[in-house]
């Protein structure tokens, strides 16, 4: 019995990993991933027919939760992207009100230069750029 729950653990975290890795477009719906998921286990496990049943149920419920929870994930990660992006209009009009236009112009330019840098760092795997 504990050779069965150490492979159930081995192939929900397999399959939770793998899920992870996909570009959220990719995913396949609850169902699927649920029918999926019971079809592994009931080999593995040698699942009842009243088993499956009943684990294709659990599944299928976790892999809705799991939905639901990106979806509220990306909801508020998009909320914090516009509040983000109403401060910094914000500051820019504020600032612009505030320096000449020399001035308002150098700003732009530092953080043009540092908007380069960052995505430079990010597409070489590092966040910062090329700090050591």
């Amino acid at each position: 019995m504990p050779t069965k729950a150490i492979l159930f653990t081995l192939l929900v975290l397999a399959a939770g990993t793998a899920d992870a890795q996909r570009a959220a477009g990719d995913r396949p719906a609850p169902a699927e991933r649920a029918a999926k998921q019971t079809e592994r286990l009931a080999t593995v496990l040698d699942l009842s027919p009243e088993q499956q049943e009943r684990v294709g149920e659990i599944n299928l419920r976790f892999a809705e939760d799991i939905r639901e929870a990106r979806a509220d994930r990306e909801a508020e990660r998009a909320a914090a992207r516009a509040e983000l992006q109403a401060a910094n209009d914000k500051r820019k009009a504020e600032m612009k009100a505030v320096l000449t236009e020399e001035q308002y112009a150098k700003l732009e330019a530092l953080q043009e230069r540092r908007r380069d840098r960052r995505e430079d760092g990010h597409r070489r795997g590092r966040r910062g750029g090329d700090r050591n």
